[in-house]
């Protein structure tokens, strides 16, 4: 059987298994992905790998521009191309050359979804940006309209206040306009707005109406209750969610989607503000400058094997710690105290080893090295089971308290990380 993963208590009080936590060296603690602020470090595209400049990226809704996914199964569209014959108009009427020209047209290669279906026009070069087809709407421009304008009038009136805070901090000390070393001119520009003109429409901020929800709606087509089913001309909900500016319900309608964008993100401990998470710039590299995961400083907590437990009596479990360091690490188990947040779920009686457990330091090459396997500690058989490289294996008693329901065991881990002798709940 797979061994199980333990959670371990963040800082905030929040368990986790130790692969979603991060160690703070500054801090001397675990953070959770709640405890740590993330940053944007840079926009990239998943499909071709390309970094797009953060104010690109908002002028392009966070979408790449040059790679489209089907709108059926959301795969990236494939260039196809194809021979089409050449034509002319004479006199209203169409004749052909004879000759055949190139034309490009995209098409999925999973559910063999073209653009074509949907009667989107063929390009004439295969390279070049493919633009996601745009949809007019009104209301929606109405409302953006609407924000823009009242986001001119915020500053605008932001603006005043600090002019007039301005001008009764100088009229205290006595000091007209008129003295200041700024000309006529530099203290009109100096009192615009942010937005460089200050100008807004009124009428717009104030004849805005938003809109009511209808108590009762059109009732439905009764075609839809009488007339077969066609489930494939449909689209799916899915297809719909990702294109909602189109409102489109037949599969016929449907039109490729922008691929969108993703981040690099970089953590932060939001106590010290150190990074605690750093990725390379490069979109292809998966490498970090920055990576203090928990992983790598915690010793690794887990259920070996897992057994039936009796109401009432001990039964030893078996329990593994893995050594993530280069160094021995000495580790003690202790219980949870009484004020700790977890202490009142508990539902088990648990006999922890008494001893010290000495954990071996990790050393890659262990395993192509006969003599590193033989290690001299003096472990206690009744405690410990089997230890291998970096590895221990020990036994715990553990004695449900309930008959029914979930068994829920805890104590503290006392490891000395970084010099200091640090406390993780588990």
């Amino acid at each position: 059987m797979a061994e199980c993963e333990v959670n371990y208590a963040c800082a905030c009080g929040k368990s986790m298994p130790l692969i979603h936590l991060f160690f703070c060296k500054y801090c001397v603690t675990l953070r959770c992905p709640k405890c740590v602020s993330h940053e944007v470090d840079s926009y990239y595209c998943p499909h071709c790998l390309e970094n797009i400049p953060s104010a690109e990226a908002k002028s392009m809704k966070n979408k790449c521009q040059s790679c489209l996914e089907c709108p059926n199964c959301t795969n990236i569209l494939q260039v196809r191309s194809a021979q089409v014959p050449m034509v002319r108009r004479e006199a209203g009427k169409v004749k052909g050359f004879g000759q055949f020209k190139k034309v490009y047209y995209l098409q999925c290669s999973f559910c063999f979804w073209t653009t074509r279906d949907v009667n989107q026009p063929d390009k004439a070069a295969s390279n070049g940006p493919w633009i996601e087809p745009q949809v007019e709407d009104n209301w929606m421009s109405g409302i953006v309209n609407y924000y823009r304008h009242l986001i001119q009038k915020e500053k605008v009136e932001m603006e005043k206040r600090k002019r007039q805070r301005r001008g009764s901090f100088l009229g205290s000390l006595g000091i007209s306009d008129k003295l200041l070393p700024f000309s006529k001119l530099a203290r009109s520009s100096f009192s615009m707005n942010l937005t460089g003109t200050g100008q807004f429409d009124e009428n717009i901020v104030n004849n805005f109406t938003p809109l009511e929800a209808e108590e009762e709606t059109e009732p439905a087509d009764e075609k839809y209750y009488t007339a077969p089913g066609e489930p494939y001309h449909y689209a799916s909900v899915a297809s719909r969610i990702n294109q909602p500016s189109n409102e489109v319900y037949y599969a016929c309608d449907l039109k490729p989607n922008c691929t969108h964008l993703m981040v690099k993100r970089s953590q932060r401990c939001r106590e010290c503000e150190h990074n605690l998470s750093k990725p390379e710039f490069n979109p292809s590299s998966i490498k970090f400058k920055i990576h203090q995961i928990a992983l790598r400083f915690v010793p690794r907590f887990r259920i070996v094997k897992m057994v039936s437990l009796k109401p009432g009596e001990f039964t030893k479990v078996h329990f593994s710690l893995t050594n993530p360091t280069e160094y021995n690490l000495p580790v003690e188990l202790l219980p949870l105290p009484e004020g700790h947040p977890s202490y009142s779920k508990l539902t088990t009686e648990i006999k922890l080893p008494d001893k010290e457990l000495m954990l071996a330091a990790r050393d890659d090459t262990a395993q192509y090295d006969t003599d590193a396997s033989i290690q001299d500690f003096d472990d206690d058989p009744d405690i410990v089971v089997a230890r291998r490289m970096n590895k221990l294996t020990f036994v715990i008693s553990v004695k449900p308290l309930g008959t029914s329901g979930s068994v829920i065991m805890g104590f503290q881990l006392k490891v000395q990380v970084q010099g200091y002798d640090s406390f993780y709940s588990t």
